[in-house]
């Protein structure tokens, strides 16, 4: 009547376990075996041996049954085993009743696979059930946090599959695999998600030591003082501690089992954890399944927080561009504070919800202050000005702000500290009293440096990185907004700047308009009325112009409300103390001076006005009087009022003292001017006489320096007439001895017709002809000869003719030397000549050109006859003898452009040379490197001017005591 659980027996090990194998194998349908004695004991023994059957042979022997010393065993097989019959003695006629149940049982047992089929079927569809169920939560996951939901999901799924769980949930890695983020449900608690390290306690440090050495799964059971180590390790982290706390005071936290077994399924991402009370190894592969259905699930987690981050970014981005599009839009620096409010604004939208104030600060070094734009929902908008050193903390920021190029200023206030920052705020800066702020227990700036300045926000409670993120992508976007503001205030000063500069030079219009000096009193008064335009407001504005050291001064006053300049007066600045100290000033040469008037120096100096008849409105009521004074050379300007100006209004008051004293400047010269005017128009009288004197002169220069030109020419053809008569006599010459020739052949002609011998006859006409030629010829040449010497004395008339340049030069070469020989028998030199016959003719005026190159030709042969003469001078020496030598070569240069390029002409000689510092000066008219009296300073002149004319140009090249080289460049 004991039902026994089922046990396993190998059919390889014991004894009747081969022989029924064996039995089975041959295909008999009856096996029966007797066993008694040691081998019955043997056999029982084994069998208490195997896994499982000792604890169900104990049940039988706990119910009082004892095992017998004899049993037979009697085996009658089915298709897939047999069934076991044991008996203390034999049944012989039961052997076919056992074969008959063993068919029989062949028929249950086809039913019994049916149902084991059934139920592993209906068990895999439970399984698949709760995972399916696990999965369709998951995917229909629309926000990452809901990854809590599923792990409770996971902890109801294990109900109907008989897991005994405790706790289940999904541990994600972190990305350096050093933590990770826990989403736990214990006994279907949702829990809020929480981090552990992985490194410190021995429990965490196994989930991520078995994971690197590659496991895929792993159990482990903890209990006593490890577990309890392992949950005190946890409560110090906040978010578990604050969660198990919450879940006491609901009365619904969890008890701490006495020991837990952990199943750990690994996947890419992390690992699933399923908490059990005791083992349960028949779930593991379930576990396993889980892991992997999870693994597909997690990619839908993966891509929620990635869907999440992106509209996160894109709230962020937007309201970024919000703020981006207010700073854009503004149109005056003071539009700041519209930036702080839309700042506070999409600051509020992105979980900003514990925000006091956004606050933008700008550095101003110059005054040792920074500008506080801030605006809160409560208490609105408003700029409050900071002295950086009025409180410890405002020190802080702007020490931070000066020197941290990119800064998180972080600034808790709390307890009695907070105390004594309302009392700043309120009664130091003066800021609106606040509800929140007076009830609120801590405060933190926040504030990133830029630039001159920082950006951020006062919260009553901490920021979290992720705000703290944010925070800093609002500061860089507000860099752009900081650059339009920066742009604007640029535009403003240079707008005020312009204002200013508008104002000085109406100042300085009137006074270069000053036409006499008795109209300061008019200048003085637009030198006012553009300070008050300026926006100054003083009761009074007055120029006091000191006339000597020792304080003698004369004083130009507006009325009180500034709009005309009152009679002048004069005083001593001596009398008066006030009035000593303004005189002090401008002997130090300060550049002004700021007096705060009040008491009895007050009174005294009010008396004192009144006794020089200066009118004032309230009389002697005024309590306090400030003088701001702007010096100038010759005194000050000054603006009286009861109370006191901004900075920028002592600055611009020495600016308009600056121009002021131009217009005194003007007002003295006016005076001399005055002064003078008489002898102004006596000068001008002698002026007219002098310039008459003066264009007389000139005409005359003019008339002078022509003849001085024509003479030049006259004295170059001069030089060329011994030369002109020997270049004449030679064609002469051959035109005589051939006409005598033909004067013989022509009687000889004669004589040979009256013999009758005609041929002989016409055979010296033939030769008579070709001495006419020769006549012709040479006739024509002593033509050409006088054509040119008429056309060099001539002024010329400018046209250009095509001319032969080689022949032009050559011709002129030889009139030089001959001419210079007919002066000078000992005179001899070698003349080279190199022309180029490619050039053909140039379109030049030759008269012009002809001089030009005469006068370089003349100049190349006196300069080689001084070398000779100062040779010959000299002691003979070994050595070579000087020999003078005169070059002259032309040629066509080309042009790259193809138009033709120019032509050169090369004058060069081996004289002595010109001094290097005389060089530049040899084109100039009159200058001349030769004696008094041997030459006019114009040749070169002239021949410069007459290059420059034909569009070329002229250049020297010169060693001394080595030669000269001219160049002269012309368009071909």
């Amino acid at each position: 009547d004991i039902m026994l659980k089922p046990f396993k027996i190998p059919a390889t090990e014991d004894s009747l376990m081969i022989n029924i194998s064996d039995a089975a194998k041959k295909g008999e349908l009856l096996y029966v075996e007797e066993m008694g004695g040691k081998v019955l004991e043997n056999h029982v023994k084994y069998m208490n041996s195997l896994p499982g059957v000792k604890e169900e042979f104990g049940k039988v022997v706990n119910a009082g049954f004892s095992f017998p010393t004899f049993n037979i065993f009697h085996a009658a097989y089915f298709s897939t085993g047999f069934i076991l019959f044991i008996t203390e003695k034999p049944y012989p006629e039961a052997h076919d009743i056992f074969k008959r149940f063993a068919k029989v049982f062949e028929q249950t047992y086809t039913r019994f696979l049916d149902l084991q089929k059934s139920e592993a079927q209906a068990r895999e569809s439970q399984i698949q059930l709760a995972m399916e169920r696990v999965r369709a939560r998951t995917m229909a996951m629309q926000h990452s946090n809901e990854l809590a939901d599923a792990a409770t999901l996971l902890f109801q799924q294990m109900q109907p599959l008989d897991i005994p769980a405790w706790s289940t949930g999904y541990c994600t890695w972190e990305d350096d695999k050093q933590a990770a983020n826990f989403w736990m449900s214990s006994e279907g608690l949702l829990q809020s998600p929480f981090k552990l390290p992985l490194t410190e306690e021995p429990v965490c440090i196994r989930y991520r030591e078995a994971y690197l050495q590659g496991e895929a799964f792993y159990a482990a059971e903890y209990s006593g003082e490890k577990l309890a180590s392992m949950y005190a390790y946890m409560m110090e982290f906040p978010a578990v501690s604050n969660m198990w706390n919450r879940f006491s005071d609901e009365g619904t936290a969890p008890i701490f089992p006495a020991s837990q077994v952990n199943h750990v399924v690994y996947f890419a991402q992390g690992f699933l954890l399923f908490v059990t009370h005791q083992h349960v190894p028949e779930a593991h592969d379930i576990f396993k399944r889980f892991g992997k259905v999870f693994e597909q699930t997690y990619t839908r987690f993966l891509d929620l927080q990635k869907a999440e981050a992106q509209a996160r970014e894109a709230q962020i981005e937007a309201a970024l561009e919000r703020v981006r599009s207010v700073a854009m839009s503004m149109m005056k620096s003071d539009e700041l504070l519209t930036v702080c409010e839309a700042v506070f604004v999409q600051l509020e939208t992105l979980g900003f919800s514990d925000t006091r104030a956004a606050q933008i600060y700008i550095r101003y070094d110059e005054e040792e202050k920074f500008l506080n734009y801030d605006y809160s929902n409560i208490s609105g908008s408003e700029v409050v000005e900071v002295k950086y050193n009025s409180h410890p903390k405002t020190r802080k920021i702007y020490d931070t702000i000066r020197n941290a190029g990119d800064a998180l200023i972080d600034n808790i206030i709390s307890n009695e500290e907070l105390i004594a920052w309302k009392s700043y705020l309120y009664n130091i800066l003066g800021q609106k009293p606040e509800k929140n702020l007076d009830a609120a227990t801590e405060l933190h700036y926040y504030l990133y440096s830029f630039g001159i300045g920082a950006f951020g926000v006062c919260t009553y409670s901490s920021l979290d990185d992720e705000k703290l993120q944010i925070l800093k992508r609002f500061r860089n976007v507000f860099n752009l907004c900081y650059q339009r503001y920066t742009d604007i205030a640029l535009a403003e000063a240079q707008a005020r700047e312009a204002k200013i500069e508008t104002a000085l030079e109406r100042v300085r219009s009137r006074t270069l308009a000053m036409q006499k000096s008795d109209e300061l009193a008019e200048t003085s008064a637009v030198l006012f009325q553009q300070l008050i335009s300026l926006g100054i407001e003083p009761n009074r504005l007055y120029i006091t112009i000191i006339k000597d050291e020792e304080g003698d001064a004369e004083f130009w006053i507006t009325d009180e409300d500034g709009t005309r300049v009152s009679a002048a007066y004069t005083d001593n600045l001596n009398t008066n103390p006030s009035f000593k100290k303004m005189l002090n000033g401008w002997k130090e040469k300060q550049p002004s001076l700021i007096m705060d008037m009040h008491g009895q120096e007050l009174q005294d100096y009010f008396t004192h006005l009144t006794s020089l008849h200066v009118p004032f409105k309230d009389g002697l009521t005024h309590t306090r009087r400030i003088q701001h004074l702007a010096y100038f050379n010759k005194g000050f300007i000054g603006i009286a009022s009861p109370d006191g100006q901004p900075l920028e209004t002592i600055r611009l008051l020495e600016r308009f003292a600056a121009v002021f004293n131009l217009t005194y400047t003007r007002f003295n010269d006016l005076q001399i001017a005055e002064a003078h005017a008489v002898q102004a128009a006596e000068d001008l009288v002698k002026l007219h006489t002098e310039k008459k004197r003066a264009e007389d002169a000139l005409n005359e220069l003019r008339v002078t320096q022509k003849q001085l030109v024509q003479s030049e020419k006259m004295a170059s053809l001069g030089e060329l007439t011994a030369g002109i008569a020997h270049e004449i006599q030679n064609p002469l010459n051959f035109v005589n001895n051939f006409s005598e020739v033909s004067t013989e052949l022509v009687n000889e002609m004669n004589e040979e017709i009256a013999k009758g011998n005609l041929e002989e006859a016409r055979q010296i006409a033939e030769d008579l002809k070709q001495n006419l030629e020769k006549i012709n010829h040479h006739g024509k040449r002593a033509g050409d000869i006088v054509k040119g010497m008429l056309q060099h004395s001539r002024t010329g008339s400018g046209q250009t003719e095509p001319t032969d340049i080689n022949k032009l030069a050559d011709e002129y070469l030889r009139l030089a030397y001959h001419g210079l020989r007919a002066k000078d028998k000992s005179f001899n030199a070698t003349l080279n000549t190199n022309y180029d016959e490619t050039i053909g003719n140039i379109n030049i005026v030759p008269q012009d050109i002809g001089r030009v190159i005469l006068n370089l030709i003349t100049n190349a042969f006196y300069a080689v006859n001084e070398k000779k003469k100062a040779e010959s001078l000299k002691p003979k020496a070994e050595g070579k003898a000087y020999e003078p030598v005169v070059t002259v070569t032309t040629r066509r240069l080309g042009s790259p452009s193809g138009d033709g390029g120019k032509i050169s002409i090369h004058v060069s000689d081996n004289g002595n040379g010109i001094p290097q510092k005389v060089v530049d000066k040899i084109f100039q008219p009159f200058f001349t490197t030769k004696p008094t009296g041997q030459g006019t300073g114009l040749g070169l002149s002239l021949s410069y001017d007459i290059v420059k004319a034909h569009g070329g140009e002229i250049k020297v090249e010169s060693k001394e005591g080595e030669g000269t080289l001219f160049i002269v460049l012309l368009p071909q």
